[in-house]
Parts: C-alpha cells; structure tokens; sequence
C-alpha cells in the first residue's frame, strides 16, 4: 500500500482505496479488503492525502471514506471534502462512507450534498462481508438518498439549502470558535446584534441559504437572515461530531 496508489492494476479485480485519519481504523478497513479476492486494494490514506489527488482518482473504482475527525477544530467532518473532491475530478468513483457518525443526519445530509453514493455504520450494522459486497457489487445494495427527515427544524435547513456550501462559508470566516454551541458561556468580544455578527448572519442568506426560524422551528418572518443563536445551532449540528448544549 502506498499513499500515491500504483498504475495498472489487476484485470478484473475492483480497484479500492481507503481514506481514514485514525491509523488504526485505516488498517483495519484495509485489512478487510485486501483479503478479499476480487479486491485490489491500491492505497490507504488520511484525508489529506485524498485531497490532493486528482487524476489518481480516474484509476479507482470504489473509496471508503471514513467521515470523521474530532480532532479539527473546525469542520469535523473532512470526508465530506473528499467526497466533494472525487466528484469534481468526474472519475466514476463509487463513494461508500463508513462512519461511527450514522445516527447524525446532518452528515447525512452533507454526504448527500457531497456525491456519496452509500452511507454506513462503522461501529454496528455493517459486517466484514456486507463491506466487501458493496465494494464488489454496489449495484445490489441501497445508494444514499436525498432527505430532510430527521433534521430538526430549528436548523432552518430546507430542501433547496445547500449546507456543504454554507460550511465553506463559515468555515472560510475562521469563526468556528464563536459558532461553537458553548461558545455563548465564553467572553465573546463580538455582541450578537454587532456589525461583525450582521455581516456573518449575511454569509448564511440567499436563495440556497437558510430559512430564518423561532427556537420553535417556526419561520421568523420578522428577520432576513437566521440569528446567531440558528447559527451555532446549524453549526454544531452540521460540523461538529459532538454537538454539544444547545440555546
């Protein structure tokens, strides 16, 4: 295995790479696929390393992409951009997220968002055997699908909302410490009616934006862009694998 992956490969055999910043977990998952016969595992790699790949890609027949980092500090969630990154080369990949996040739709959500064709359990609900058959055989299981079931409405996240963008955004502004849900019990230099929070207000607005809303989840018709009480809601609830206390 190398991080740069090999030219050629083995007729007839599915070309797989493994991307996952815990080393551990990352030898793991290769180790499975390895083992099996009609598996060429070309490369096991961090989320970094996945990202400056472009034409390597065109080679690749399936990536395992483990989702998550609670090491960052900003956005938790780097598969995410290695999803996004596959896409954009336009190589066929098949993107298979394994991840111990399952349960959190808002990565869910973004996986959707990001390209990822099938979206899975890390820790329960996936054998050894259920990985290596999608790897061989995607066509025969479930591919993810677009849903705002399970998000909670307080987010102001709709249909039309295009959340990867809007944590570019955010994450872009090198706030994520004042977006942080506890971050309200902290000396904030910034008041939440400030020109400075207006303006960040202003980056998550517009027609792929989100809905201003009540802690209810009601729409706040009195405002024209979410508060920053939404805000650290949609960011710990989108970008951080913990969450965390809430308004």
């Amino acid at each position: 295995m190398s991080d740069q992956g090999n030219v050629g490969g083995v007729v007839g055999k599915r070309r797989v790479v493994v991307v996952d910043n815990d080393p551990v977990m990352r030898a793991g998952t290769a180790s499975i696929l390895a083992g099996a016969d009609d598996i060429e595992l070309v490369a096991a790699v961090g989320h970094d390393v996945a990202l400056i790949w472009g034409p390597e890609w065109l080679g690749i027949d399936v990536a395992v992409v483990d989702a998550s980092d609670q090491r960052r500090s900003g956005d938790q969630f780097p598969g995410v951009a290695v999803a996004r990154a596959i896409r954009a080369t336009g190589a066929p990949v098949i993107v298979v997220v394994l991840t111990g996040q399952y349960l959190n739709p808002g990565l869910r959500r973004r996986m959707w968002e990001a390209g990822a064709d099938f979206f899975y359990a890390r820790d329960e609900g996936m054998t050894e055997e259920e990985l290596i058959s999608v790897a061989i055989n995607p066509d025969d299981h479930r591919r993810l699908r677009h849903s705002c079931v399970g998000l909670p409405p307080e987010l102001g996240v709709t249909p039309s909302t295009r959340v990867n963008m809007l944590v570019d955004r955010l994450e872009a502004a090198e706030i994520h410490e004042a977006l942080h849900p506890s971050s309200r019990k902290k000396a904030d230099p910034h008041g939440e009616r400030s020109r400075w929070w207006n303006q960040i207000r202003r980056l998550a607005s517009g027609p792929h934006g989100l809905s201003p809303v009540k802690a209810s989840g009601e729409r706040a018709i009195e405002l024209d862009s979410p508060s920053v009480v939404q805000l650290r809601k949609f960011w710990g609830a989108m970008a951080r694998t913990e969450p965390g206390p809430q308004e």
